[in-house]
């Protein structure tokens, strides 16, 4: 989640603070690793059998005998008027990115007024629903980061997701 800091302004403006709601799974942590190698498996190369990264998964089926669960880490966050957002990413965008990055980034689009909508001609040819400016800007801040993510190096699948938290009826 990203908030806007209420402390340590600077020209008027606020610092964005990256707050993460979960931790990561991969048989890099320690608690993972034993997991997995109680349940049968083994770590090589940070990888469960050398091959899966992350150590929770939906899919990947082969795997699931060797350690890897689709158990979820569930976390609880009260929200803040200062919340902005929350990104649900999965590790090809956190391979490649800090979290303080992505935020910069978000930001950078979404107040970017220039990008606009597109007219209701093109929605209709392009079959897109029509939407606020705001949540176009999400949209195409969400591809402008896999973009990014892969331009930056990154041979994984990146899935973006930005959820906006609204506090008024303003946007």
């Amino acid at each position: 989640m990203y908030r806007r800091s209420g402390k340590g302004d600077t020209g008027g403006e606020s610092a964005i603070v990256s707050v993460p709601l979960t931790k990561d799974h991969t048989s890099a942590s320690l608690e993972e690793r034993k997991r997995i190698e109680k349940s049968g498996g083994f770590v090589r190369e940070g990888r469960i059998m050398g091959i899966m990264e992350v150590s929770r998964s939906i899919g990947d089926g082969r795997f699931k005998g060797c350690g890897l669960v689709a158990t979820p880490h569930v976390s609880r966050c009260e929200l803040t008027e200062n919340d902005l957002f929350v990104v649900v990413a999965c590790d090809g965008l956190w391979n490649v990115f800090k979290m303080d990055e992505v935020a910069k980034f978000i930001l950078a689009v979404v107040n970017d007024e220039s990008i606009q909508k597109p007219g209701e001609d093109d929605r209709l040819i392009q079959g897109t629903e029509v939407v606020s400016d705001r949540e176009y800007r999400f949209e195409v801040a969400c591809n402008r980061l896999a973009v990014e993510a892969v331009k930056r190096g990154c041979t994984d699948n990146v899935t973006v997701l930005i959820v906006d938290i609204i506090k008024n009826n303003d946007h």
